[in-house]
This record gives C-alpha cells, structure tokens and sequence, in this order.
C-alpha cells in the first residue's frame, strides 16, 4: 500500500484555498500512484478555529466543502483521500459537533472516525466544542484494515502523565478491532522537545502491537501556535 503524507500549512476558515491545497496536492502526487493521500487533523477547516466552531454558517461551510471534496474524490477514484474536518453530533445534551476524520475513495465514504479523546490542558479546549466520539471502527482498504486515529487519541502512554487522566485507548481498540495499519491526524502544536515524546510515543505504539503506525502532522503557524511537523 502506497500512502502519501501530506503535511501543510492550512488556513483556517479558508475552506477554498484548503480545498486548492488539496487538489494541487493530489496533481503533485500523482504520478506516484498512491492508494491513499492522508492530510491532518481538522484540515479542511484549519486548525484551530476555535468560535469560529460556534457559528453555523461556519458548519454549513465545513459541510459544502466535503461536498466539494467528493466531487474531486470522484475525478481522481484511484486515489483515497484521508482528511479532518467536522460533523454534526446528534448527541442530546450535547456541543453539536464532532471532531471527525473522513477516508473517501471515488466520492464514497470509506470509514468516519470520531475523535474520541478531547483534551482540555495547557493550549486546548476541545471538549468546549466538541463531543466525545463513542466507537472505534476499522476499514477495508488497498488491502489493509484501517484504524484511523485523531491526534490526541494516540497519547494514552501511562508515561506522559503524573495520573493516568484518560481511561479509554483508541489506538488498542483498533488493533482490538483487526487493524493492520494504524493512522494519526494531528495538529499538533510545537513546544521544545516535543519531537522526541511524538517519537518515542508513536513507535511505542507501533511496537507493542506489531502494527505500523503512520503520523501525518500539520505544519505552519495559526495565530499564537506553530506546528512544526516533526516526529
């Protein structure tokens, strides 16, 4: 399986130009002839939009644009396309808004993965926005099974915390589930040091279920974060 890793700089609320990043970068790649063209976390929207995720005509775009995206899906069937955005929740009470990774293939969906851990330290807000994805589901594709992660979902390593603050491990639940291949779409923001913890935790993962373990990142800058790509 041939995965192309594509790690930019989107521009929140820019849902044209990101769906122009897209397309081009699906032009530069082609003649690789990847399976799969993976983008970051919550890229069709940008990252962080944070009240922006309050505003409805915010959602309507954010709809419009996968929209959008299938249509190109479907020009370009060979090729799958992962990528983050958000979807409505149903969920009653609840924020109305899911953080979601969707895998498209010819203008179908392939598999919708909700973000299941929500952090709420140091830079982030999420459950202020978001509500919690309930399941963990794995996908047929380019003769792999798929378990597709968001960002946080993967930092459940015990060693990272002074108490364990999450009791949920959607990256064990995917290898639970029969998956042979494991994806992470991150946003996540620089600090000092912090590419040697994503490696450290990234290849922890992939060794201690036998399963590779793709990260694709954001780059660039979004008012006060910077996020640098690296592991």
């Amino acid at each position: 399986m041939r995965i192309a890793i594509a790690q930019l700089n989107p521009t929140v609320g820019d849902f044209a130009g990101n769906l122009g990043k897209i397309e081009e970068t699906l032009k530069r790649v082609k003649s690789e002839h990847p399976d799969l063209v993976a983008f970051p976390e919550m890229f069709l929207t940008g990252y962080p939009p944070q009240d922006l995720l309050e505003k409805q005509w915010f959602m309507d775009r954010a709809e419009q644009a996968l929209e959008a995206l299938r249509g190109l899906s479907r020009r370009e069937a060979e090729t799958g396309i992962l990528i983050g955005t958000i979807s409505r929740s149903s969920r009653a009470p609840g924020k109305g808004l899911l953080n979601t990774a969707v895998l498209l293939k010819a203008g179908e969906t392939v598999l919708s993965q909700n973000k299941i851990l929500l952090p709420t330290y140091d830079v982030f807000d999420e459950a202020r926005y978001f509500d919690s994805g309930d399941s963990v589901d794995v996908a047929e594709f380019a003769g792999e099974r798929l378990g597709v992660s968001i960002c946080e979902d993967a930092w459940t390593d015990p060693g990272l915390w002074r108490t364990p603050i999450y009791d949920a491990d959607p990256v064990a639940d995917a290898v639970a589930g029969g998956a042979t291949l494991l994806i992470n779409l991150s946003a996540s923001p620089f600090s000092v040091g912090k590419d040697s913890v994503r490696h450290h935790l990234f290849t922890t993962h992939a060794r201690k279920h036998g399963v590779p373990f793709v990260l694709v990142m954001q780059v660039g800058g979004t008012d006060v974060l910077g996020c640098d790509g690296l592991c």
